[in-house]
């Protein structure tokens, strides 16, 4: 198994580009919901569902053509994707692609400093959720249609679950 070694992270907030300008990027996570197994003589918990899925950018540059473009989110969902790209060290190559569509909970100002670059973190809570690796889907959650692939494994399938 090889190491990956990053050489771009670039974004599109609803239209807006940011190639350079991203700082940090936190996809969402994800943590099943869980729930205590009452009534047995031996305590266990039970997965309920998915805990909700919160993603983070934090990016530099001009946070006007930001905050302009996505306030109107706050109300309604926006479409956010993000794109990792490198190279293995056995000279592949791969490319992480994150989709993104739902809300954006907050758009925050870092602190300001001299001599530093402005700096906004953007949050948002996923209403559906994919990424792929390479071309290959890794998870892939849809709130709206109950899509639940986890791991490469669609979930809803394996329990018997159609949609």
């Amino acid at each position: 198994m090889s190491n990956r070694i990053r050489l771009r992270l670039s974004a599109n907030l609803d239209g807006v580009p940011l190639v350079n300008e991203i700082d940090e990027f936190t996809p969402p996570k994800i943590k099943p919901k869980m729930a205590d197994n009452a009534g047995a003589f031996v305590a266990s918990e039970v997965t309920v569902g998915l805990e909700k899925m919160d993603w983070q950018l934090k990016v530099k540059g001009e946070l006007d053509k930001i905050s302009n473009s996505l306030g109107q989110y706050i109300l309604s969902n926006a479409q956010v994707n993000v794109t990792e790209q490198g190279k293995t060290t056995d000279d592949g190559q791969y490319k992480l692609e994150y989709s993104l569509y739902g809300p954006i909970t907050g758009i925050e100002q870092e602190a300001v400093k001299m001599g530093e670059q402005p700096t906004c973190t953007i949050s948002g809570t996923c209403q559906s959720f994919k990424q792929t690796d390479t071309g290959t889907v890794v998870h892939e959650i849809n709130v709206s249609t109950g899509k639940l692939v986890v791991g490469g494994k669609d979930l809803m399938s394996a329990s018997g679950v159609e949609l």
